[in-house]
């Protein structure tokens, strides 16, 4: 999986990349698996950060996320793929909060611009109907470093209802859909963020992270 892509403007590299990535899923996995786009049409796609600190909670959202994901509803197990989001896209509850958070003191986004997780395995736990709820097991990238972790992920396949997401706007989508949710903690000292004993007054050690995503088959 690649963890930094190259960008003429905006995201022109990474479109192609991604694009030649979902094609390499799609051989690997079988036909029966399909390749759903996460970089969503709908602008509503994002990623909560919560840090919970003795004096002061800070919470943000993430919104520039894309990434693809090969799933089969049939053989959840063989789910592949990766989620990217823009640190840049991240803005915190306080607007020089955010300003402060891009710098190198803190998540340096000029160097590190990109947070990733690499979903190499699933294994399903639970299922009801078309929501089955496993374990991922994958790569988490972020501030340089990349460890293997460990989080709860749910995938809800529903066939044929892009229409319903989109209602009037387009009532003739009948692309599936593929809902994504997780909800896991890092530690920030475990990825070279560590902060003094004062600074963890007001900032977390604790990240909590929950995923909240919609991807698309192909037009």
């Amino acid at each position: 999986m690649w963890q930094q892509v190259n960008r003429l403007d905006g995201r022109t590299y990474m479109k192609w990349g991604l694009g030649i990535l979902s094609l390499a899923m799609v051989m690997q996995a079988g036909i029966a698996s399909q390749v759903f786009d996460f970089e969503d049409e709908k602008g509503i796609n994002h990623v909560l950060v919560i840090l919970d600190a003795p004096l002061e909670f800070i919470s943000g959202k993430g919104e520039g996320l894309s990434g693809f994901i090969s799933y089969d509803p049939e053989a959840p197990q063989k789910t592949t793929g990766s989620l990217h989001l823009q640190v840049d896209s991240i803005e915190l509850n306080n607007h020089l909060m955010t300003k402060n958070m891009y710098g190198k003191r803190w998540l340096n986004a000029a160097e590190h611009p990109e947070i990733l997780f690499s979903l190499s395995t699933f294994e399903p736990i639970q299922a009801e109907e078309s929501l089955v709820r496993g374990e991922a097991t994958g790569n988490f990238s972020f501030l340089g470093v990349t460890k293997e972790i460990k989080v709860p992920v749910s995938f809800n396949y529903l066939k044929d209802a892009a229409n319903q997401r989109a209602g009037k706007k387009n009532p003739d989508d009948k692309r599936d859909l593929l809902v994504l949710r997780s909800n896991f903690t890092i530690l920030l000292d475990e990825y070279g963020l560590n902060l003094p004993p004062p600074a963890r007054l007001k900032v977390a050690n604790e990240v909590q992270i929950k995923v909240n995503v919609v991807g698309y088959t192909a037009k």
